[in-house]
Order: C-alpha cells, then sequence, then structure tokens
C-alpha cells in the first residue's frame, strides 16, 4: 500500500486547484526554495486525515467563500491485508482508495439515507455509485491505515520522544520488548498488580463506597450492584509512559531540555535504528522535512542509506529537501522528483524529472531547476548534448572538432549571437611559459568566441588560461546554459 498521488485546492500557499501530485513507491524527492511549498504538502496529508479549520488550511490570497480541499489516491490496498478495512471492502477499486476532505458541503444519499458531508469527515470514493460518501467509522479506520507522523524541521520537544503506537519510538520499543511480555518478570509484576488493586488491596478500602452507590441506585432504579476494576494495563498503555533521557558529564536530563540539534539528530537516529531492525511488517509512511539540518555531509549520506533500506522494505518515504547532498541519492528509476518554485508571475511552478532535459538529471540540473543555481556539470552536459546533435547532422565533409562545431553551428545562431557579445581572450597554443607570440608557438592574439564554447573549452584545458585565471565568471555560466537551453528547444533537439 502506497499514496500514489495528490491533488489540492487553495491549501496553504497553493492557490486555486493544482493538477495531480505523483508519487511513487519509494523514496519522494521534493525540493525547492525555503517557503516554495514543500512541507506544504505534508501539511496537507495531515489535514486529509486528521482534520483541521478551514480558516487554518485556506490560502491567503483567498476569499472565505472559496473552498480547500485535499484529494488522496492510496493503491495496492488489499482488504484481505489491511484489517482496519474489513467493513469497507466495496469501497477498494481494483486495489484503490480515493479519499478526500474538502470545505465544501454537500449532501448525498447514503444508505437510504440523506446524508450531509462536512469538512469534519475523510470522504471515500464510491466508485459504484460515482460519488463521495462517509461510512461510520471510516476516519478512525484509515488514521490506523495510515501514519501520518512527519518530522518537521521546526517541531517541537515533546514530538521527538512519543512513545504511542504509532509513533516510531514507540514501535521501536515494541519491537524488541516483544519476549518480554511472556517473560516471569513481566507475569510477576501482573500477579501484584492484580493483588494491589484486587480484593487484597486497594479495593478493600472502597467496599462502603461501592455499598453506597448500590443502595441509591437501587432504590432509584431497581435491584443494581456497583463496583471498581482495576484492570492491568495493556502493554502499550504502560510503555506510552515512557520518556527519553540524556546523559552529558553525569547530567541526566530529559530530551526535551536539551537543544534542537540534538533533539533531531535522535529523531533521525530512530529512523535509521528502526530501517536496521528490516520491520517489514509495517509499511507505514514517513514524512522527513529537510533532514539536512544540523548533519554533516556524511551524515546526510549515512541517513539516506537508511531511507533507501526502508524503502526496499516496502516503505514509502516522503523528503522535502534543497541539500545537494541529499539530492545526489535521487534514483531516477526508482524515485520520484517533484521541484516546486515560483515562476514570474508568483504562480506555483511544479516539475517532475520526466519533465527535466535528461532522463537522469545530475544534481547540476536539478539544482539550476529547482535553485537557479549555475553549475559546470550542467553546463557541460548541455555543450555535450548540442555537440553531439551537430556531429550526427554535420555536413559529413566537416571535421567533427570543437573549432568546427563552434564555426559551423554555434556562430551562426541568432539567438546565440545576439544574446551576448562574442568575448576575446588570447589562445595559449602550446605551454604558457612561452612567451606571448605566434613565432614561439605561445600566446596567439586574441579572437572572438562564444560563451558555450569559451566556458567548455577553459573547464576541459585549463592549461589555455592567461595566467591561469578564467576569462568567465558565474554570471556568464549562468548566460550559457540559458542559452544551451535556448539552442535545445529552438532545435528540436531530442
Amino acid at each position: 500500500m502506497y499514496i500514489k498521488a495528490m491533488k489540492i485546492q487553495n491549501f496553504k500557499s497553493f492557490k486555486g486547484a493544482l493538477p495531480w501530485f505523483e508519487f511513487t513507491t519509494g523514496i519522494n524527492y521534493i525540493v525547492g526554495n525555503n517557503n516554495a511549498g514543500k512541507t506544504t504538502i505534508f501539511k496537507a496529508l495531515e489535514f486529509l486525515i486528521h482534520g483541521g479549520n478551514k480558516s487554518e488550511v485556506l490560502c491567503n490570497s483567498c476569499e472565505n467563500n472559496e473552498d480547500v480541499m485535499v484529494e488522496v489516491l492510496i493503491d495496492d490496498v488489499s482488504e484481505s491485508q489491511e484489517a482496519s478495512l474489513k467493513k469497507y471492502n466495496k469501497y477498494i477499486n481494483n486495489g484503490e482508495l480515493r479519499l478526500k476532505r474538502s470545505s465544501k458541503e454537500e449532501t448525498i444519499e447514503q444508505n437510504g439515507k440523506n446524508v450531509t458531508l462536512t469538512i469534519r469527515k475523510i470522504q471515500i470514493w464510491n466508485e459504484t455509485k460515482q460519488q463521495y460518501e462517509n461510512p461510520t467509522g471510516f476516519d478512525t479506520a484509515i488514521r490506523k491505515l495510515i501514519d501520518i507522523s512527519p518530522i518537521y524541521a521546526d517541531m517541537h520537544n515533546e514530538d521527538y520522544q512519543d512513545f504511542g503506537t504509532t509513533k516510531i519510538t514507540g514501535k521501536i520499543v515494541r519491537a524488541v520488548t516483544q519476549n518480554f511480555q511472556k517473560s516471569d518478570d513481566y507475569l510477576t509484576l501482573k500477579e501484584n498488580y492484580q493483588r494491589v488493586f484486587g480484593k487484597e488491596g486497594i479495593q478493600r478500602y472502597l467496599d462502603d463506597t461501592e455499598t453506597l452507590l448500590s443502595n441509591l441506585i437501587t432504590d432509584q432504579f431497581g435491584n443494581s450492584k456497583v463496583n471498581f476494576s482495576f484492570e492491568f494495563p495493556e502493554v502499550n498503555s504502560l510503555l506510552k509512559q515512557g520518556q527519553i533521557n540524556v546523559t552529558e558529564n553525569n547530567s541526566t536530563t530529559s530530551l526535551a531540555e536539551k537543544g534542537n540539534g540534538l533533539q533531531r539528530a535522535l529523531a533521525l537516529a530512530l529512523i535509521q535504528v528502526y530501517a536496521d531492525m528490516n520491520a517489514k511488517d509495517d509499511n507505514s509512511p514517513y514524512f522527513i522535512d529537510e533532514p539536512e539540518i544540523y548533519l554533516h555531509p556524511l551524515a546526510q549520506d549515512k541517513l539516506l542509506n537508511s531511507f533507501k533500506k526502508l524503502a526496499l522494505e516496502g516503505n514509502q518515504i516522503f523528503i522535502t529537501t534543497h541539500s545537494p547532498y541529499i539530492i545526489r541519492h535521487f534514483n531516477s528509476k526508482k524515485d520520484s522528483l517533484i521541484i516546486i518554485k515560483m515562476n514570474k508571475n508568483c504562480q506555483k511552478d511544479i516539475q517532475y524529472q520526466n519533465e527535466l532535459l535528461f532522463s537522469n538529471p545530475s544534481i547540476g540540473e536539478i539544482s539550476y531547476v529547482a535553485f537557479g543555481v549555475p553549475t559546470v556539470d550542467f553546463h557541460q552536459r548541455l555543450f555535450t548534448k548540442i555537440y553531439i546533435h551537430w556531429v550526427m547532422n554535420r555536413d559529413t565533409e566537416v571535421k567533427a572538432t570543437i573549432p568546427n562545431f563552434e564555426e559551423e553551428y554555434l556562430k551562426r545562431l541568432t539567438y546565440i549571437s545576439s544574446n551576448h557579445p562574442f568575448i576575446e581572450r588570447y589562445v595559449n597554443t602550446i605551454n604558457p611559459s612561452k612567451k606571448k607570440s605566434v613565432e614561439n608557438g605561445g600566446w596567439v592574439p586574441k579572437e572572438n568566441h562564444t560563451l558555450p564554447y569559451i566556458i567548455r573549452n577553459e573547464i576541459d584545458h585549463p592549461e589555455v588560461l592567461e595566467q591561469g585565471k578564467n576569462t568567465w565568471n558565474e554570471e556568464n555560466l549562468r548566460q550559457s546554459i540559458e542559452d544551451m537551453l535556448q539552442i535545445i528547444k529552438n532545435e528540436n533537439i531530442q
């Protein structure tokens, strides 16, 4: 089971109805600048499962009469595997559940009665009747099925040490203490509890109160007897009372009293421990907001390796990030990439890996598309792509050399020559230690060249640099990348 897609409307920073966000069963990388809306995807999923007030999630630029909506597709759902869905088998269509929470109220006929759907209830699609419904108890069943507990970059102290059954700390503790429940120590605890809270213990002090209550009830409602009962708590209830302490310099304090760096490091360490436990029986999705915070590059690598292991075990992973050390783990064959940014019209621009130029995008391409950061890596891939196109389509009488490529192709493209003047530079033909004279075969007079040619040549052949300095700067690199992207678009280079 996994979250296949999500559609949102007027939610938080997203105005209007957006196309479906598409996810994969493995790791889903959500990339973009701060305030681009990456975390909003997590918030939308939380809203769907746990609900909320319209005023808290409606986008700031929306009118009060506009509706907010989150719709999600859950795929690979098996009624026989998911015990909580036994009563709702009719809503599973080809292994898929379609869920929605919306502020738009509408009345439908459900089981022969008129039912009003509101923002307070999760709605489920009935394929047979072609309508959304809310069967009794469905909200509780879905919360058991889908655990939405993101690790946010700005989480509070108490969020890092929750021993609840759906929290990762609780899952780890329960997984490693299962055998303890069969031990002599645990059985002795249970016997002692029953003795202390049973007839030999605390209940002796309640006999008079029970008799008094029973007499009063009997006088009013007939013969009745009241008694207090203190059953031995379930293990989950006992474990939920736990807390995490940290000892530093012989001083032990609660994790809640530690700094954000240590708290977040522990939260991410818990994920890695859980991954190492190979918890194949648990397929909960994981939502981690900017995992790079407080982690050095090698630690980021180790964390991503843990995520990969969880993904192999069937757990779906969602990561928001703008770290190149995180992005470099993206595998276009297994993972999903969503890039969110603001366009020139201040609207959300959403791109997937299949919309990028290269089928296996590099960090350089992702960084440029997501953050506008020009890199040598992306520049060289673009140059090579255009050069190969020219080689395959050139006049066979023209040799496939880089200088010929520039003369026969680049310099003839009007949108190259008009976007910027050619750069003049000296060319070192043999050895930079030679004097600057044509006769000695050293530096020759300056020549005019296009930006793509100069940048590519100076990157691949640093020996041509005069005094070891590049002729170009970062703005030139950006302009050259833009020029080549325009070439690929206008020349329809595949």
